[in-house]
């Protein structure tokens, strides 16, 4: 999620772990409309998800996720945070500084003929395309 920390600043940690427990919800009806029974989903730490599922099934999970993430965030956020479209922060100096409202960020991994020793390379590389906002199929 890019906005997490801003959120928590704003809102504080119960309110972020709120976003977080939602979004993992909203991962486990999207990847039960869209998966398959076989599909894991996972919380690798922090704001960071994974779900391991079949090729030809990421890119429209992807999609699902971005849009009911967009649609829904909101609802966590005061009125008026809301209608600016962003949240307003006090640096370290006294400057105001505007940071976007929570977004999800998705990166898009296939195995191909590549070999995963553990889930901490697949989760590294799925960081470094989420990071990109690429979609690797």
């Amino acid at each position: 999620m890019n906005g997490l920390d801003a959120f928590q600043e704003v809102y504080g940690f119960v309110a972020g772990d709120e976003v977080l427990r939602w979004t993992a919800m909203l991962i486990g009806e999207v990847v039960d409309e869209l998966g398959t029974p076989q599909d894991f989903i996972g919380h690798v730490g922090g704001d960071d998800f994974v779900v391991i599922t079949e090729a030809g099934r990421a890119e429209a999970i992807a999609q699902a996720l971005r849009q009911r993430f967009a649609e829904g965030v909101g609802t966590h956020y005061a009125f008026s945070d809301r209608e600016r479209g962003y949240l307003v922060l006090t640096d370290r100096e006294g400057n105001e500084k505007r940071v976007p409202l929570m977004s999800l960020a998705i990166g898009v991994v296939r195995a191909g003929d590549s070999i995963f020793n553990d889930i901490r390379e697949l989760t590294e590389i799925a960081a470094e395309a989420r990071r990109k906002e690429i979609l690797l199929l």
